[in-house]
């Protein structure tokens, strides 16, 4: 199952790049009202006021940032001026836009909108994380204002930023009803992103490899923290977990960030397997860690901006130390180098969006504000399909180990087998072979035999020589794969042989139906005589000597083919036991007292085997007080 959901998860992520970008660019081109005078003033001290800043002769300080505004991190006071263009007069003759500011994770904003009628006057509105989301003036993740036109005169704003987070910020202008349909878009674009995020998060959980895995606990807890500073940089932690305790929304965007450094240098130390690298590389990695778990209070005690500057230098030698690594471990053929690679390069990129931003080579709302993001999120899809390799490796791993295992069984019971089948082999001859062995040593320590230690003697050596060729019988059995000679056969003629070589032949009598006679069958001669041999060998032996053994042959049909069905019937005798109807046909099985008789154990196995080798069938057919068989062949 993993191959076809890493596939899926792959697939949406890239249709969540594609449809990033589909969103942002054409509307941001088509607005009409578009901010494109964004400057900015730095306030080092925090003294200044909107009085001061927005005094005539001031307007020189203020360095032009058209494509939006990024400090990082700094306790600095930054103000922004920018203009605002009247719409026109919708239908009910009213002016009116909405001031959209991003990100969403800014601490305090207070903006200054102009009255041109009242000459050095601003309306002030306020924001920030630090302002429960119910007290915002517009419903949205980040900062929406409604702005108010009395006539068709622009309006000039300053906004005063100051933030424990990264210093950046971006301006928008919308038409309400476009706003409107932008935020249904972005909202459901959003949810997307979490969704697939999420789904990886499952994906990996549910394989289960995590509790035997180290690198996937590593890699879960990382898109965990990936996650939740998502979650903060699009104020959907203020919006839908604290929307009444900003203060935790506030702390929620830096802990997440420090998390990420944690967790991410965690996994890439197995990943990049830091630990086999140089003594330079495993410094970097290790300082980064042990700093980022340091600087984890610093949120709480205001002294964040200050640890995340000296951790995001370091953070970035880090990257580049470990696309260097990765090219490293490409060199030596790890199936993992170019992949890692790859994840690096999408940090990189997101690192360096901003920069390239400021410089104008990129469009500056999108990747100002969603250039980290789409970074993330290639680099977990490149890291997502490193994963899913691996876990494609341990699943062929497990199947080989299943199939060896189950292989290990087979031959493990084979051989349990075929040791039970030796001691039942030994078992049989030690026990068949020693009464007439002692009958045979009773004859050869007797001075002067009589005839009837004679007799014995010779049936001993009869006896004995049966087992052997019975023995002898199974063995080529088990190894020939020579078919049967089939011939006409005359089972009158054939049974008649039989008889003559039963000394109590005269205890047989034969039934034969009207026509068996002189209905020829094909059939192996030799086989057919060994089957019928044991048959009738057995009913002779176990059957009271003054009792009579009945054979019979009639015509019978099988799964509608014609044959013969002949029959071997003898009456019980009271010292044997009714043989098993389920073993009879085992290999040394032999019935309970049926050891009074000397035997192998092996009659009924062979003559059911032949019988199957002639396309024929063998039953037993147990009766009250009588042992029935009866073979059938087809004609």
């Amino acid at each position: 199952m993993a191959r076809p959901l890493g596939s899926l998860l792959s697939a949406s992520i890239w249709l969540l790049l594609a449809v990033f970008f589909l969103h942002a660019f054409p509307s941001y081109a088509a607005d009409p009202w578009r901010v494109d005078d964004l400057s900015v003033l730095v306030d080092q001290a925090g003294q200044e006021t909107i009085a001061s800043v927005s005094e005539p002769d001031r307007t020189a300080e203020f360095r032009l940032v058209p494509q939006g505004f990024s400090a990082g991190y700094t306790r600095s006071v930054h103000w922004l001026r920018f203009t605002l263009r009247a719409p026109p007069p919708d239908a009910q003759g009213k002016r009116e836009i909405l001031l959209e500011i991003h990100p969403a994770y800014l601490d305090d904003l207070q903006i200054y909108l102009s009255q041109p009628e009242k000459n050095g006057q601003f309306e002030i509105r306020k924001g920030g994380d630090l302002q429960p989301y119910t007290a915002k003036e517009y419903p949205y993740r980040a900062f929406v204002y409604r702005v108010a036109f009395d006539d068709a005169r622009s309006r000039t704003a300053y906004v005063r930023l100051q933030t424990t987070s990264s210093s950046v910020l971006t301006v928008k202008t919308w038409e309400p009803r476009h706003f409107a349909e932008h935020t249904s878009r972005e909202y459901a674009l959003l949810g997307l992103l979490f969704g697939v995020i999420l789904a990886v998060v499952l994906a990996n959980v549910w394989h289960g490899l995590w509790r035997r895995e180290a690198i996937y606990r590593r890699y879960i807890a990382y898109l965990l923290a990936t996650l939740c500073l998502l979650l903060g940089i699009n104020g959907l932690v203020g919006e839908f977990l604290f929307p009444l305790h900003p203060l935790w929304a506030h702390h929620w965007v830096s802990l997440s960030n420090l998390l990420i450094f944690i967790f991410g240098t965690h996994f890439y130390i197995l990943a990049l397997e830091i630990n086999t690298a140089a003594l330079w590389m495993r410094w970097v990695y290790r300082i980064v860690f042990w700093l980022s778990i340091l600087c984890l209070p610093t949120p709480l005690i205001d002294l964040y901006p200050d640890a995340i500057r000296i951790l995001m230098p370091l953070a970035l030698l880090q990257l580049l130390t470990g696309a260097w690594r990765s090219v490293q471990l490409w060199r030596q053929r790890n199936a993992n180098g170019k992949i890692l690679l790859l994840a690096h390069l999408f940090s990189l990129a997101g690192a360096f969006a901003t920069a390239l931003t400021m410089l104008g080579l990129l469009p500056g709302h999108f990747f100002l504000i969603y250039g980290f993001q789409l970074g993330s999120v290639g680099t977990l899809l490149a890291l997502q399909w490193m994963m899913g390799q691996h876990v494609r490796v341990i699943e062929a791993q497990q199947i080989q180990a299943s199939m060896e295992v189950e292989i290990a069984k087979a031959t493990a019971q084979r051989e349990r087998a075929e040791r039970e089948h030796q001691r039942h082999f030994l078992s049989m001859l030690t026990h068949e072979l020693k009464t007439p062995l002692s009958v045979i040593r009773l004859r050869l320590g007797a001075i002067n035999p009589t005839m009837r230690m004679q007799t014995h003697a010779k049936q001993a050596v009869e006896d004995i020589d049966a087992i052997v060729q019975r023995c002898v019988m199974v063995s080529q059995m088990d190894d020939s794969t020579d078919q049967p000679q089939p011939a006409q056969c005359d089972i009158n003629g054939l049974l008649s042989e039989i008889f003559a070589h039963q000394q109590a032949a005269q205890r047989i009598t034969l039934q034969l139906a009207e026509g068996v006679l002189t209905t020829p069958i094909q059939s192996d001669p030799l086989l057919l005589r060994t089957i019928l041999s044991n048959l009738i060998d057995n009913a002779l032996k176990y059957s009271p000597t003054e009792e009579e053994v009945k054979v019979s042959a009639v015509f019978s049909t099988e799964a509608g083919c014609d044959g013969i069905c002949i029959g071997v019937e003898n009456l019980s005798d009271g010292t044997v036991g009714k043989p098993d109807p389920v073993r009879i046909f085992d290999k040394f099985y032999r019935g309970p007292g049926a050891h009074q008789q000397s035997g192998s154990g092996l009659g009924l196995y062979i003559a059911r085997a032949l019988a199957e080798q002639l396309s024929g069938i063998l039953r037993y057919r147990p009766q009250t007080n009588r042992v029935v068989f009866e073979l059938w062949l087809p004609l």
